[in-house]
């Protein structure tokens, strides 16, 4: 499994002492885990027989660790961890020391400046990043659920990406850049929870059904001036419904000519009819099934909100829906006055509160930041229960 975070071996291995450390003469839990884990693999560790063996083992799992990729050392490690919490809290502790404890040693520092993961109390890996407010704010930090068991990725690799990249964006104070990539995650996320009820993103799907075509023969009457239009196949209503369908009278009908192509090679028919001639003149056949599709950040949200019921005020305030579609519709596609969209919600702050003024609000900003990482974990948590994320 590809991860989106990466973490050195050198750091692994620190963190693999710093464990040993806490668990002293309790040192046995952590080799037996990493037994159990390593069982029928070329990575397979042999349970030591007894404390001198404890220095040897050790570093053939430091040997393991220093090379998180090919080795699979990031994946072990991670593993080892949560086995041996697991076990050091279902006794409640070691020696002079509580399962928190361990806990607090299991923050570990990625390669990606100011990124650590930790694991929580419920066996859920976190990804974190500091997100620093200007003139000595205090530091808060924006995170996100990124690996349990046995889902595997709980927020996905790319979105994870693009909280990280805001998170960096942030602290440089680049509140636009941060925003924008937040919008784009928001999307992403909507997207996913969309598509778990049916909801198609695909380019070109189409909305409603796609009749198959009819076939019919056209001859000409010279003599009497008529065309006549022969069906081959079967109708809904055929030629003997027709009086019933129209009490006789004529049918007037009006045709266009449509150009298909540039070069004028094919042009369709356009024919505009009343009711029931289609019955009369076309097949119930359906060739393309029309799917539920989405046609944007907007339609997305009031489909989410107002249509499934998905996403609630609870999930999301309301009052972030105008700056996710300003931002996303606006600024992201760098459109000429994307700064001066204005945002009515807001406008309680001041007259004609604008995308701008959003911007260059620090604590608005900490606000939105906060919202669409949360929004973001708990949506992802909400599809790995119910099993409805793509694996």
């Amino acid at each position: 499994m590809k991860y989106p975070v990466h973490v050195s071996g050198r750091v692994l291995e620190r963190t693999l002492d710093a464990v040993l450390d806490l668990l002293g003469n309790s040192q046995h839990l952590l080799f037996a885990a990493m037994a159990r884990l390593t069982a029928g693999t070329p990575s397979h560790v042999v349970a030591p027989t007894g404390p001198a063996e404890f220095g040897r083992k050790r570093n053939e799992i430091a040997r393991i660790f220093q090379s998180p990729m090919m080795l699979r050392g990031l994946e072990i490690a991670l593993r080892l961890f949560e086995e041996v919490y697991r076990d050091v809290d279902v006794q409640g502790g070691v020696p002079g020391y509580r399962p928190v404890d361990l806990l607090n040693l299991l923050r570990i520092e990625t390669e990606q400046p100011d990124e650590t993961i930790s694991l929580s109390t419920d066996m859920r890996w976190i990804v974190e990043w500091p997100i620093r407010l200007p003139v000595a704010g205090p530091e808060t930090r924006m995170s996100c659920e990124w690996l349990a068991r046995p889902w595997g990725a709980v927020v996905p690799p790319y979105v994870v990406n693009y909280l990280s990249s805001a998170a960096t964006a942030r602290r440089q104070r680049r509140n636009d850049a941060a925003v924008a990539l937040l919008s784009i995650a928001a999307e992403a996320t909507l997207r996913d929870v969309l598509s778990s009820h049916g909801y198609s993103f695909t380019h070109g799907a189409v909305s409603k059904d796609v009749y198959a075509y009819s076939r019919a023969q056209v001859t000409a009457d010279a003599a009497a001036g008529t065309y006549i239009v022969k069906f081959h196949d079967a109708m809904p209503l055929g030629v003997t419904d027709f009086g019933s369908s129209f009490a006789g009278a004529p049918v007037e009908i009006k045709l266009k000519r449509v150009p298909k192509n540039m070069s004028g090679t094919r042009i369709d028919l356009n024919i505009v009819a009343p009711n029931p001639l289609h019955e009369h003149w076309t097949t119930a056949t359906v060739a393309t099934a029309g799917v539920s599709t989405v046609g944007g950040l907007g339609a997305a949200l009031d489909i989410a909100r107002n249509q499934v019921a998905c996403v609630t005020a609870e999930d999301l305030a309301l009052d972030f829906d105008e700056v996710l579609q300003a931002v996303r519709n606006n600024l992201v596609h760098l459109s000429g006055a994307a700064l001066d969209t204005p945002l009515p919600r807001f406008d309680f702050f001041k007259s004609g509160f604008a995308l701008r003024d959003f911007l260059l609000d620090d604590l608005l900003v900490q606000d939105f930041v906060a919202a669409i990482s949360r929004f973001v974990t708990v949506q992802y948590v909400k599809l790995r229960r119910s099993g409805t994320l793509y694996a």
